[in-house]
């Protein structure tokens, strides 16, 4: 860490000495890079920004860009070590001159599209820190994919302008397109501002030789069902300038952001479930009931749940205790997609994934559950607790609504 700081602090100093351009400059062709030095002399990291940006670089440092191959290392390591070897059509693929690089771009287009600059040399470098940081820990591993990130040049340079628009060298482009700076010009340009711009990566992707990888597919919820219902809101609207969120881009991993998505309204009301033609009078033929009416509103701009983990879903959950606190009823409800690969077999890694089975909340839509519950005859008072709970996968699970009612009998 103090070598790389270090570093940073003499490329600094090389731009304030107009030795390095401070923006991605343009590259030859052909002309790749071996290491991540030279990677980062054609796309300075983040800190270099933080000079002047201090404010913006705080907010992205928390942000999922900021370790955009660490926060997926499981799944990349899955398609690095298992598929792109052992799949015989990606593996032939990958034997082919440039073939690896392209295969891993498939990930890494997103997770570090620096890396379209990459050597076939460096790019396998890269691949095996994946590996010894995912098996090892490995501390050299980590720092390397630590430093390639959604860095600032990635969104405000290389990504910037809709293809086949491309970036100026030594341009950073914005919604506004004001200010100065003696290190960099700066334009407006109305793309980064729109939906489009995010969904380059948040979205089905199709790589350059037409295979399909449905990484996420927020891009296309939010065009067929959240704008179609009458949507209007943007991908920045919600992420960005709500609240100030500016550059921390809140997901699934913020409870917050959650609560906002997924709004919950319950109703109850309390029934005397009889045993058919029994008189009112017999209490040995009678139960206490409930009629649970349980409503989830998707407040979001896209499906819940959606992302990478095609292990996410939305848990409702409901359990009723005694006065002792024994459970004495329990419902549930789970909303997630399911992902096929070719064949029609559920898989749960993103490259797998080539066609769905929606079972998700729909955005702009209230889903509405309808439960009755029956109790046992001896109870006077329960407690129901309804729970609302967003699950990534093993180990990662949010509480998102809790609620509860007192009903007595």
């Amino acid at each position: 860490m103090q070598r790389r700081t270090f570093g940073i602090m003499l490329l600094l100093i090389a731009l304030l000495l107009g030795q390095v351009n401070s923006a991605p400059v343009s590259v030859e062709k052909g002309k790749l890079v071996d290491s991540i030095d030279e990677l980062e002399r054609l796309y300075p990291p983040a800190e270099v920004c933080a000079s002047c940006h201090g404010d913006v670089y705080e907010q992205w440092k928390v942000s999922m860009h900021s370790r955009s191959i660490l926060h997926s290392i499981d799944i990349i390591y899955s398609y690095i070590k298992n598929a792109v070897p052992n799949d015989p059509e990606r593996s032939a693929r990958a034997k082919k001159p440039g073939g690896y690089k392209a295969e891993l771009m498939k990930c890494f287009v997103c997770h570090a599209p620096q890396l379209e600059q990459a050597s076939e040399k460096f790019m396998r470098e890269v691949a095996q820190a994946v590996i010894d940081y995912y098996e090892k820990k490995d501390s050299k591993a980590k720092n390397l994919l630590e430093r390639l990130t959604v860095t600032c040049y990635v969104c405000h340079n290389m990504k910037a302008l809709h293809p086949p628009e491309r970036p100026e060298p030594n341009v950073m482009y914005g919604t506004k397109g004001k200010g100065q700076s003696p290190f960099h010009a700066v334009k407006r340009h109305p793309y980064i501002g729109n939906s489009n711009f995010c969904m380059q990566c948040h979205g089905a992707y199709l790589a350059p030789d037409g295979e399909p990888i449905f990484c996420s597919t927020i891009a296309q919820s939010y065009r067929d069902h959240y704008v179609a219902m009458g949507g209007q809101l943007s991908c920045q609207d919600c992420h960005m300038r709500a609240k100030n969120r500016g550059h921390t881009f809140p997901g699934t991993y913020v409870v917050d952001m959650l609560k906002e998505g997924i709004g919950l309204n319950v109703q109850v009301r309390n029934v005397i479930e009889y045993k058919p033609f029994a008189p009112l009078t017999d209490y040995t033929k009678r139960n206490p009931a409930a009629v649970i009416t349980v409503d989830l509103i998707n407040n979001a701009g896209h499906r819940i749940p959606d992302g990478c983990y095609w292990t996410s879903k939305v848990i409702l959950e409901l359990v009723a205790l005694d006065e002792k606190g024994k459970v004495v009823w329990k419902g549930n409800k789970e909303y997630f997609e399911i992902g096929l690969d070719w064949y029609g077999n559920r898989r749960f890694v993103s490259y797998e994934i080539k066609d769905l089975v929606d079972f998700s909340l729909p955005p702009r839509e209230v889903t509405t559950e309808r439960f009755y519950a029956i109790f046992p005859q001896d109870v006077r008072k329960v407690e129901l607790i309804i729970r609302v709970k967003y699950y990534v996968k093993s180990g990662m699970e949010f509480l998102v609504h809790e609620e509860k009612r007192i009903l007595e009998y």
